[in-house]
């Protein structure tokens, strides 16, 4: 009777984890994507875009900096779904196609992948300073070349 009870709570804990594994896959396939702390992967071509920085950013383009600013160019839209409670990413945005890259951490050199699809790992925030050029920014753990098949 006990080792029914234990199959049983192990099948019923088996399941469970298949359906939080499926519903991860889901909401990648129909990509939608939740911001900061989860982790999400994103596969596009790096380009760097050039835009104004400090001190107007772009009022007075003969004395605003000129900056490159890495982008990740989507291979399909995303939705970033937001948090309401999270007073930095309580927005939603729909159709994303362009997200800045925060390449700071990142201890791999990217100069040689840009102009190339690429693989990125990280995290995701909403837009909240001069500095960010997309409506989301994604904080990079990890940027790979991908396999061309």
């Amino acid at each position: 009777m006990r080792r029914l009870m234990l199959n049983q709570i192990k099948t019923v804990t088996l399941f469970g984890l298949i359906l939080v594994a499926a519903s991860t896959a889901t909401a990648q396939d129909h990509n939608r994507l939740s911001y900061e702390p989860a982790v999400v992967e994103l596969k596009g071509k790096l380009i760097v875009e050039r835009k104004y920085g400090p001190p107007n950013f772009g009022e007075n383009p003969r004395t605003d900096a000129k900056v490159r600013v890495p982008v990740l160019l989507l291979i399909k839209p995303v939705r970033v779904r937001g948090k309401p409670q999270d007073a930095l990413n309580a927005d939603s945005v729909k159709s994303l196609r362009r997200i800045q890259l925060n390449l700071f951490n990142l201890k791999t050199p990217y100069r040689q992948l840009i102009g190339k699809r690429v693989f990125v790992n990280g995290t995701l925030f909403h837009a909240h300073t001069g500095h960010h050029y997309t409506k989301v920014v994604m904080d990079v753990h990890s940027l790979q070349l991908t396999k061309n098949r």
